[in-house]
């Protein structure tokens, strides 16, 4: 009878895993685009008129999405107890893989188990307990599981300030953590001795070999490969191999599985066991080995594929390789809906849809062509989805993978098991061994990510549309379909549609938008003009050091946090012009690390900051073409540009380096017939010899000088310009009480709205000719 079914449905599993796949993207974000695969899938499952398949997937469907919605409910009665920001006490289970600690911190995610309401509660937290000056914490925290005896505060997690950028909240959501635990006192540490927690000591003891010696680069990248313990070491090359698109290489996946499967075969049939018991054999440790690592996705996908795989077998049941790939996928969103939310399980899933798809299609070649182009239709279709996140697109990332490829599996893969062996049996040589493959870690490292090629050919594309992500998934299977048949079309599409949509598209883009970024207690923002034709900065922001580092008190590392991924998500490939207004290190406190990661045209700056002390710190350290000098006291019109620049006399200002706001420049920016007017930080006194000055400066929108400060924004400005809403940049709970309830309530009564960075983070004025203008918000106000 089960034959039957399965013969019924045979070949409608994939359509069905994509149709419930798709279904719960929608229903976790919901966007028109999402519901249009959703509608043509199903259409195709439900106009074929086969019963079993229908009954099948209705079953599927109230199943999963009913198992989503009881843990949606969960957890949002879990984010909605009314226990922000009050003082607990409570009892904290880690354990020792999800705890770090440093010098200054130690934090990582837990259970947290308090009484509200009489009611014993357990729901997962991310903590973090600042360490004191000389305070320690007992290491066993990262050795064994432990059970904290504990005070603190529950407070909501960061969200995304910035549009389209990593969202910390919603990384959290998707792990079921709705709340992040400052832990303000420790009262005790004891060891979990439960049978769950005695499991995870276990755990930690059978790899402490290994995580001891995680100080050694080649080790660390052998861990998390191999055994997926992650370390700082490791955490330094993440970054450039991803950069590379080689980072799913190092994550533990089928790959891995399929190495380990067939090296452990050969060993034991050498040793003279039978086929079958060999294969039992490699199963339990396979499971062993899996619950070792911590289950990750794409290990579990492996072994249930063999164990299916052996099941149909076995059986003679009609099931082809995509049908099991796709139960398999199904089944583990049986198990948990939000794993559809996981870029692991998405990848882990697409790849081998992909494998699998080319190796029924391909014919007979020799076996070097058959690996180039099934890693060039693995990067096709893997490269919109990671092009979400990362917002860069490398074409010589085909090139690079291609030979890692074979270096990974010639050389890598073979030097990380005879390590473990060196390891396990604590053979003589293991550190000078060792110290000869970290320099081989270091010297690779530094050809691949100091390449003038590689950079020549990175492109910035920003966050693509849902659209444009399933035209190139398109294009990938296009390229799986007939590249076997008819390969230069094969090769010819997949160039002709990259370079229409990659490098095309944003030419045709008629939108031409503003957008104030969220850079905390700082100042910085985007003009981009439409049809692809300039992209203009005003100030970088930047972050003052509390303590100097190396003689400077900058803090170059702030800009890679907040300025930077907020300008590669909005598609800043290239900065035509970046105008600093004055050297204060909020506004330019980011240029030298902006300047080495994207390319600037040209540095518009005064005079005044040309003689400043921190200019001279920092001009040798920037990358820019031309640097364009602007006298005091004049006004300038850029050309081509819908900009205009002005500033006080040099009679009006006071000089001093802690006193540069008058200096500021103040930026007058067209957006076709609406006027936004960024003031810097002038002072009131400024703005009144400005509107003095020059008559004909206008403000339909306001950017409120010095980030909402009462020095600034006077009764002569507002009644002026008489804004329709002015914008304020300020840091969320910053130090100096920004904005002022004095500007605020100036602005009231004056009936003028404000949106400000520290409640709705970025904000973002859009102009197209067929829609007109639009005003959206990174958060949507009053949701914090």
């Amino acid at each position: 009878m089960i034959k039957k079914y399965l013969f019924n449905i045979q070949y409608e599993w994939p359509i069905i895993f994509l149709f419930i796949y798709i279904g719960l993207q929608a229903y976790y974000h919901f966007n028109l685009w999402v519901l249009l695969p959703v509608i043509v899938l199903g259409f195709r499952l439900f106009s074929l008129n086969n019963k079993k398949t229908i009954i099948t997937t209705i079953i599927l469907i109230i199943t999963i999405f009913s198992h989503a919605q009881i843990q949606t409910a969960r957890f949002q009665a879990i984010e909605n107890f009314p226990i922000e920001n009050q003082e607990i006490q409570a009892f904290l289970y880690t354990d020792p893989f999800d705890v770090q600690l440093d010098n200054s911190s130690i934090r990582g995610e837990g259970k947290l188990q308090i009484i509200h309401n009489k009611e014993v509660m357990h729901f997962n937290v991310n903590f973090i307990k600042w360490l004191e000056e000389d305070e320690t914490v007992n290491h066993r925290v990262t050795e064994e599981a432990s059970i904290w005896h504990l005070n603190g505060k529950l407070q909501i997690p960061n969200q995304a300030r910035n549009f389209d950028v990593f969202d910390y909240k919603t990384y959290l959501a998707t792990q079921e953590i709705a709340w992040a635990l400052e832990i303000d006192g420790i009262k005790s540490i004891g060891e979990n001795d439960s049978f769950f927690g005695r499991l995870l000591g276990l755990r930690y003891d059978l790899l402490n070999k290994f995580i001891q010696l995680n100080y050694h680069e080649w080790i660390a990248v052998h861990n998390k490969l191999l055994l997926n313990i992650d370390s700082e070491i490791y955490s330094d090359y993440q970054e450039n191999f991803t950069a590379l698109g080689i980072a799913h290489f190092f994550a533990i996946s089928g790959f891995h599985i399929y190495f380990i499967k067939r090296l452990l075969n050969y060993i034991l049939l050498r040793l003279g066991m039978r086929i079958e018991y060999a294969n039992k054999v490699i199963f339990i440790f396979l499971c062993i080995y899996t619950w070792l690592i911590r289950w990750p996705v794409g290990v579990i996908r492996v072994l249930l594929m063999s164990s299916l795989s052996s099941i149909k077998s076995r059986y003679q049941l009609p099931l082809t390789r995509l049908d099991i790939l796709s139960v398999i996928g199904i089944l583990l969103l049986l198990v948990n809906p939000l794993n559809v939310l996981s870029l692991g399980y998405t990848l882990s899933f697409i790849m081998t849809f992909v494998v699998i798809l080319y190796n029924q299609t391909s014919p007979l070649k020799h076996s070097g062509i058959q690996s180039i182009e099934m890693t060039f239709a693995c990067l096709l279709v893997s490269w919109p989805i990671i092009m979400q996140s990362s917002f860069e697109w490398n074409i010589i990332q085909v090139l690079i993978v291609v030979m890692f490829t074979i270096f990974f599996n010639k050389v890598i893969m073979p030097t990380v098991f005879l390590t473990t062996l060196w390891i396990l049996l604590s053979l003589l040589g293991l550190h000078e061994i060792t110290s000869k493959l970290n320099q081989m870690m270091t010297f690779f490292d530094e050809v691949m990510t100091q390449s003038e090629l590689f950079d020549s050919f990175n492109m910035i594309v920003g966050k693509q549309s849902l659209m444009i992500l399933y035209v190139l998934i398109l294009v990938g299977l296009f390229f799986i379909g007939f590249i076997h048949i008819r390969p230069y079309l094969s090769y010819s599409v997949f160039l002709i549609m990259y370079l229409l949509i990659i490098i095309g598209l944003p030419y045709t883009n008629q939108s031409m938008k503003l957008t104030m970024i969220d850079v905390g207690q700082g100042d910085a923002t985007l003009l981009q003009m439409s049809h692809n034709q300039g992209n203009w900065l005003i100030d970088t922001g930047g972050r003052r050091l509390w303590e100097q580092v190396e003689g400077s008190s900058i803090d170059h590392s702030y800009g890679d946090k907040n300025l930077i991924p907020a300008l590669k998500a909005l598609g800043v490939n290239k900065l035509d012009g970046v105008i600093i207004t004055h050297p204060d290190i909020d506004h330019i406190g980011n240029l030298v690390s902006l300047s080495q990661e994207i390319f600037i045209e040209e540095l518009w700056v005064s005079e005044y900051t040309l003689n400043s002390d921190i200019w001279a710190e920092i001009s040798k350290e920037i990358n820019t073409n031309t640097i364009i000098e602007l006298n005091l006291g004049q006004r300038y019109k850029l050309a081509k540009v819908p900009i205009t620049i002005y500033s006080a006399n040099h009679s009006d200002i006071k000089y001093s380096d802690s006193e540069s706001n008058e200096s500021s420049l103040i930026v007058q920016i067209e957006l076709e017939g609406l006027t936004i007017l960024a003031l810097g930080d002038v002072t009131k006194k400024i703005e009144a010899k400005i509107v003095a000055t020059y008559p004909e400066i206008r403000g339909d929108i306001l950017k409120i000088a010095h980030h909402g400060s009462d020095t600034s924004t006077s009764e002569e400005l507002l009644s002026h310009t008489r804004p329709y809403l002015a914008l304020i940049s300020a840091g969320v709970d910053n130090q100096y009480g920004h904005p002022h309830k004095e500007v605020t309530d100036k602005l009231r009564q004056f009936n003028t709205p404000y949106l400000s960075t520290d409640s709705v983070g970025a904000v973002q004025i859009t102009y197209h000719p067929a829609y007109g203008y639009d005003i959206k918000t990174a958060i949507e106000p009053g949701s914090e």
